[in-house]
């Protein structure tokens, strides 16, 4: 019985979906079935019932499930004792994170920890929808934001300024909002189940956060499709300070309200398996991942200040509203 059929049977168990499970291994639906139904004729037993819509385990599959889950996990504690007592980090390691992380945190911090741990692999995915970290068996997720699932070991990597932004063709076409309030009265690109925008003062918080419910034409659960369609006067955009670093600078978008940030959960995070031992690469990843966004963070923020008088804000002459210019409904389109 081979351990890699283990593996594809406990995630197609996990998972219910044969396509999914040959992504993860890099295999075609095909041959993961393939590999089922030899694991079935071994045992000479039914593990899932399955059709051309779904796979379900089946009783006996059930049985087998609880025997394979233990014996993995003697394996991988094995490995990881083998590696204790070596030194040595080194193996596979499934990360997601959301694509507005990807380009600016995960991807030049995996780019540096694969040169300093050559003997480790690494998968990442970018998704934007929510991740549960055992069904689809990923080692570790990065996030920034509320955190929901409290049986998850959450380490704090970053914290992560949240301000507003619009294109200055936008603001010019509707003006410029002078109070958190005024937000409601605007076109706001908003993430898909985003509810409300606590907005506080920058630098501390003066009283209780005024809570703006972001309303407008185009929501996504995609941040880089909200990113594009601001950039394209679409309305305004809540996003982490240094996703927009480029497009402030090169005037592409502007900062609005800009004594103005947004509150709660502003923390780039990691969430990972709370069992008791983690395996020396998982826990090689989050050191490095610590240390390097704590030193890029304070790089960033030297270089911000340096550069704060170039930061695009919305010029006084979009706050001078009269009578004929008055800010449009949330309910009406942003014309390009």
């Amino acid at each position: 019985m081979d351990i890699q059929d283990l593996r594809i049977f406990a995630r197609v168990a996990a998972v219910q979906s044969l396509s999914a499970v040959g992504n993860e291994f890099g295999l075609t639906a095909g041959t993961i079935s393939k590999r089922l139904q030899a694991l079935e004729a071994e045992l000479n037993a039914r593990l899932f019932d399955r059709t051309t819509r779904s796979v379900r385990i089946t009783p006996e599959g059930q049985v087998f499930l609880d025997h394979v889950e233990r014996v993995l996990d003697n394996i991988e504690k094995a490995r990881s004792a083998i590696e204790d007592s070596s030194g040595r980090a080194a193996g596979k390691l499934r990360i997601a994170a959301p694509t507005h992380l990807g380009r600016r945190v995960v991807a030049p911090a995996i780019s540096a920890f694969l040169g300093v741990y050559p003997e480790i692999e690494v998968g990442v995915d970018l998704v934007d929808r929510p991740v549960n970290l055992q069904e689809q068996g990923y080692d570790l997720v990065i996030n920034s934001g509320a955190l929901s699932d409290s049986t998850l070991i959450v380490k704090r990597l970053a914290p992560e300024s949240r301000v507003l932004v619009a294109a200055p063709g936008y603001l010019k076409r509707n003006g410029a909002p002078r109070s958190a309030r005024d937000l409601e009265q605007h076109q706001c690109l908003a993430l898909a189940g985003e509810r409300h925008w606590p907005i506080v003062r920058s630098g501390g918080s003066d009283g209780e956060p005024v809570q703006v419910r972001p309303r407008g034409r185009l929501c996504s659960n995609s941040y880089e499709l909200l990113h594009v369609a601001a950039i394209e006067g679409h309305g305004i955009l809540a996003t982490a300070l240094s996703s927009v670093e480029d497009d402030l600078a090169a005037g592409r978008l502007v900062r609005i309200l800009p004594e103005h940030e947004l509150g709660g959960d502003a923390v780039i995070h990691a969430l990972y398996s709370g069992a008791r031992h983690q395996p020396p690469r998982l826990r090689a990843l989050l050191d490095f991942l610590s240390e390097w966004i704590r030193r890029e963070t304070q790089s960033a923020r030297a270089q911000a200040r340096q550069e704060a008088p170039h930061v695009a804000t919305a010029p006084a002459e979009l706050l001078r509203l009269d009578a004929s210019a008055p800010v449009r409904s949330g309910h009406r389109s942003a014309a390009r």
